[in-house]
């Protein structure tokens, strides 16, 4: 607390002479601390681009798969990078892990998995700092859906991925990410008109948020596109003479909306 508490304070000065919002400094810390998840919009609109996940002192780089995690010392730590993404905050020694760098802010010790360990994690990590991490055995599911050797658990953090045959696999997301802690990740069934547009196997839910794309035949130029994420909305511009005049339909137009839940990073749609 003491530490979000300090970047605050550093924030307003640096925004106001004197720091003497005192309304800014006692509204930042509720506003941050109810965030859990940040996205990065893709450049075509198409889907969530990056997104990051807060469990507790941990925040998770999400794309396709589980990219990175940032261990920090305290959870207050994690969140303040969950609102700025500053690069100077990400702790500085890093461990590749199968597909997966782990970034801790100090090393103590390390531990490895041994000859007579499951299969799928013998010789890998099996520890940094008592940090204990656990890997997908080889079993027939998880052959079949390739994520033997993925991880399944940090420290207390369990990592579970869609490993049911039939269904999954024709809607694109056997084997993608099914939960971090106690996050569910949902994501668009096969049906002939989404794949017609394009949105089979896209993400639809992660935790509470709700993410929805443009379905409708009147959505041309964006169709298949980015419609909300959570409470936010995303709006382009539609077809019209001008609009097509101008060549603009189907761009990006403007996001509206709050959710206190969630931060979405300044990006380039096009």
């Amino acid at each position: 607390m003491d530490a979000l508490m300090h970047e605050v304070r550093r924030m307003v000065k640096k925004l106001v002479p004197g720091g003497k919002l005192f309304l800014i400094i006692l509204f930042i810390p509720s506003f941050v601390f109810s965030q859990e998840f940040g996205f990065k919009i893709h450049s075509s609109m198409r889907s969530p681009g990056t997104i990051y996940l807060r469990d507790v002192n941990k925040i998770f780089r999400i794309s396709s798969s589980i990219d990175a995690v940032y261990v920090f010392r305290t959870s207050d730590e994690a969140k303040m990078y969950l609102n700025t993404l500053h690069d100077d905050k990400i702790p500085r020694i890093s461990y590749q892990i199968g597909s997966i760098r782990i970034y801790v802010h100090e090393l103590k010790s390390v531990n490895y998995y041994m000859n007579n360990s499951p299969l799928g994690s013998i010789g890998d990590i099996k520890s940094i700092n008592n940090l204990v991490f656990t890997y997908a055995n080889n079993s027939s599911w998880n052959s079949r859906s390739g994520v033997v050797g993925k991880l399944t658990k940090i420290g207390d953090t369990k990592i579970t991925y869609w490993t049911a045959s039939g269904y999954t696999e024709k809607g694109q997301y056997r084997g993608k990410i099914k939960s971090v802690g106690n996050k569910l990740f949902m994501y668009e069934m096969w049906t002939s008109y989404g794949e017609k547009i394009g949105i089979v196997g896209n993400l639809i839910k992660v935790g509470s948020i709700k993410i929805n794309y443009f379905e409708t035949d009147y959505d041309k130029g964006f169709q298949g596109n980015l419609k909300s994420i959570g409470d936010l909305k995303f709006s382009y511009f539609n077809e019209t003479y001008n609009n097509k005049k101008a060549n603009i339909v189907g761009k990006f137009k403007e996001q509206t909306g709050q959710d206190p839940r969630i931060i979405i990073y300044p990006f380039t749609p096009y």
